[in-house]
């Protein structure tokens, strides 16, 4: 899973069952403006970390102004109403904080990690951030060549142009077939008037989540937040996100030839959406077959036949069809024998299923990455603020009880039910 509504009381506790759980102790408040707020006091370190997430992403946008939201996470660093080009780094900077963002299909985040000194610095950023970046013209300007940039390096990494190719033949009809970064045309044509536009629509208090997580007290905090965050202004109702489930595509193989010493191969199918119990079985499916040396695919094709020089398998869940894949680095001369390994090990599990000790060696492995995941305050902040976003704590609130209910059949289930042709992806020495 990429990244992990109760009828939650506005301003209630939430106990998320343990003190191993990044729910444990966290607080919501719903501000009048629309803005929910998750607070999560913690004060083993006198550090705090500061998320704002936002529902805005490459499946949020249109084939013409592709690239926005990302364009948009740039711009929000050059300059505020309150804070000129640059002084943002320098307030976070001088407290010795870290400031950065992401963006995604299904949206961007913006965070702070500061020490307890400069919570209220960290917040009046976040919150100018929010509502009122002014966009100078000489720094969108600047700002795009940065991008295009970006740009270029994406399509001269394999890594990134594999990915890219595989995600076009995955999803043809869905908005996931959309690049985060766009298209060197998009992002050329996108003006200041176009980016603002779809700042003003997309980042308003109903659409975006507020967390704070580490070393602060909740009454002092939420009154800062309650002095800061409550001018923005409330947003018209968002337009809801429509045709995520991806219709299932016939088996195809795309091959693409680049300056590579060895064969990069990338295949997997269609999975479970978020809301499906099946996603446990495709989290525990990913770690039996490649996840660590003693996984099926690791140790069959790496240690014993040394047929790749790496592989691994994954599957993230998304709002709507998640992904199930495979990626492995061979020589070229090797890349059928290892597909049809792939292939064997995936029908074996089918005709055979897994053993009892297989299944829990697994659940342990998620159980360890699960707790290795929120470690820190940052960490803790992102689990929250990704599935509150999307009114979803349920699902990190069971995470684990979903996992350890794991039948010996769900795995082959999942399998049947999903598993109906491969798409694959290559990149080739050329």
């Amino acid at each position: 899973m990429f990244a992990l509504l109760c009828p939650f009381v506005i301003s209630g506790e939430i106990n998320a069952g343990g003190s191993f759980s990044p729910l444990s102790g966290i607080k919501k408040t719903l501000l009048d403006n629309g803005l929910t707020v998750y607070v999560k006091e913690d004060h083993k370190l006198p550090v705090v970390s500061i998320h704002l997430w936002v529902k805005a992403g490459s499946v949020d946008e249109t084939d013409r102004n592709n690239g926005v939201s990302h364009f948009l996470e740039h711009m929000l660093f050059k300059g505020t109403e309150k804070y000129t080009v640059g002084e943002i780094s320098r307030i976070v900077e001088a407290h010795g904080g870290v400031i950065n963002a992401g963006t995604s299909k299904e949206y961007t985040m913006y965070y702070i990690d500061i020490v307890k000194a400069g919570f209220n610095d960290a917040l009046n950023i976040i919150a100018e951030i929010a509502q009122k970046a002014t966009f100078p013209e000489k720094e969108l300007e600047s700002e795009r060549q940065v991008i295009l940039e970006e740009i270029k390096r994406a399509d001269d990494s394999p890594e990134s142009v594999l990915y890219d190719k595989f995600n076009n033949q995955l999803f043809k009809v869905s908005p996931y077939k959309r690049r985060v970064l766009g298209s060197s045309e998009t992002v050329s044509s996108l003006n200041r008037e176009s980016i603002l536009s779809y700042y003003r629509e997309r980042y308003t208090p109903n659409n975006m989540v507020l967390v704070i997580a580490g070393d602060v007290d909740f009454d002092s905090a939420m009154s800062s937040v309650r002095e800061i965050f409550s001018y923005l202004k409330p947003g018209l109702p968002q337009r809801l996100r429509e045709g995520l489930i991806e219709p299932v595509q016939l088996t195809s193989v795309e091959k693409v030839k680049k300056n590579v010493q060895y064969s990069y191969v990338l295949l997997g199918f269609l999975g479970p959406d978020i809301d499906s119990k099946n996603q446990y079985s495709g989290d525990a499916l990913a770690i039996l077959l490649g996840s660590g040396r003693s996984s099926r695919l690791y140790n069959k094709l790496r240690e014993q036949k040394q047929l790749v020089y790496s592989i691994g398998s994954g599957f993230y869940s998304q709002i709507g069809s998640g992904v199930f894949y495979v990626s492995f680095l061979c020589d070229k001369e090797k890349q059928d024998e290892v597909i049809k390994e792939v292939s064997y090990e995936l029908n074996k599990i089918i005709n055979d299923g897994v053993d009892s000790k297989e299944l829990e060696r697994v659940k342990e492995i998620v159980r360890s990455n699960w707790f290795f995941g929120q470690e820190t305050y940052g960490q803790q902040a992102d689990i929250i603020g990704y599935w509150s976003l999307f009114e979803r704590l349920h699902i990190v609130e069971n995470y684990l009880k979903n996992i350890d209910g794991l039948k010996l059949d769900d795995i082959k289930n999942f399998l049947k039910t999903y598993y109906t042709n491969f798409t694959i992806t290559v990149i080739d020495p050329g």
